[in-house]
């Protein structure tokens, strides 16, 4: 698992870690059922709190990305493809529905805006 946080980001820590995590799932680099490391080991690797890593793990589970089973720790949940699609294609439509709706207060038409999503 790749797993890093940017000190001193706007974006909290905890927030990260579910980012990152909830991506590694939604793209099958963690694969259903596997193993996530125990809180303790995120928190001292990344040298963050175990609060802060328990944050993140409780909304991973809140959000139905991972699973917790007792005594045995968390593991990813087993999404199907079309599922993960869903996820992915939720994420993706916000901010673009932003740069959208701020392209045509600019007065940018849809062709121009595909033309840069393009030269991007």
């Amino acid at each position: 698992m790749d797993l890093d946080i940017i000190p001193n980001s706007p974006i909290p820590a905890y927030k990260q870690l579910f980012d990152k995590v909830s991506s590694q799932i939604l793209s099958g680099k963690i694969a259903g059922g596997s193993p996530l490391p125990p809180i303790r080991t995120v928190s001292k690797e990344l040298g963050i709190s175990v609060i802060t890593v328990r944050s993140a793990w409780d909304m991973l589970l809140n959000e139905g990305y991972i699973e917790s089973r007792a005594g045995s720790g968390c593991f990813a949940a087993d999404l199907s493809e079309r599922e993960k699609s869903l996820r992915r294609q939720a994420i993706i439509k916000e901010p673009v529905k932003k740069a959208v709706d701020k392209a045509e207060s600019l007065g940018f038409s849809k062709d121009d805006l595909i033309k840069m999503i393009r030269e991007t």
